[in-house]
């Protein structure tokens, strides 16, 4: 048990610091032993998805949603899961999951905003990054998909704007440079 504890902390390392298929393998390999570690089931997941492995990421997932269905990070990662592949409304369905779960998810809330972007509900995805960025005012991705949402009203002005709190805050986000770049040559 004390080997298989250090195991799973050496996969958690190697995950945060992104060895992602070193640490697939100790948790593949500590899933064959562990069939109802619902975290376990949800790193895997996360594995798979950031090696863009959806098919397996949902599988591992919902494996862990099924284990345990109040763990709001499965849920949040199927979702991301889920955009990655353009089923937004499912997306969604899972973010509102993990939000009802964790009401103080705003990573849950920064992700619906974007697929609600993608679907043009645009006043949803405003308020839902302008609730992120009320709560954490120097988180740079709230701002930049604000900037994004306006940049898809066809209102410049304030995408401009976004787009510069997010700089303003880290001068080498380049997402939002790019972004503010795009929406000034679109003016000329």
């Amino acid at each position: 048990m004390q080997k298989d504890k250090e195991k799973f902390n050496l996969g958690r390392q190697l995950h945060l610091s992104g060895r992602i298929e070193e640490a697939q393998k100790i948790y593949h390999h500590l899933s064959k032993k562990y069939k109802e570690h619902h975290i376990l089931f949800c790193l895997l997941g996360t594995t798979f998805l950031q090696l863009k492995k959806y098919d397996e990421a949902i599988i591992n997932l919902e494996k862990s949603i099924n284990l345990n269905s109040n763990y709001a990070d499965s849920y949040n990662n199927l979702g991301i899961t889920l955009a990655e592949i353009k089923k937004y409304p499912e997306a969604i369905q899972n973010y509102n999951k993990a939000i009802h779960i964790k009401k103080d998810y705003f990573d849950a809330y920064l992700n619906r905003g974007i697929s609600l972007n993608k679907l043009n509900k645009y006043n949803e995805a405003i308020n839902d990054f302008n609730l992120v960025i009320k709560y954490q005012p120097r988180n740079i991705k709230a701002y930049n998909n604000l900037g994004n949402v306006f940049k898809n009203l066809n209102k410049p002005n304030e995408a401009i704007n976004e787009y510069d709190k997010a700089i303003n805050i880290n001068e080498n986000f380049l997402e939002a440079i790019s972004n503010k770049a795009d929406v000034l040559e679109s003016q000329k």
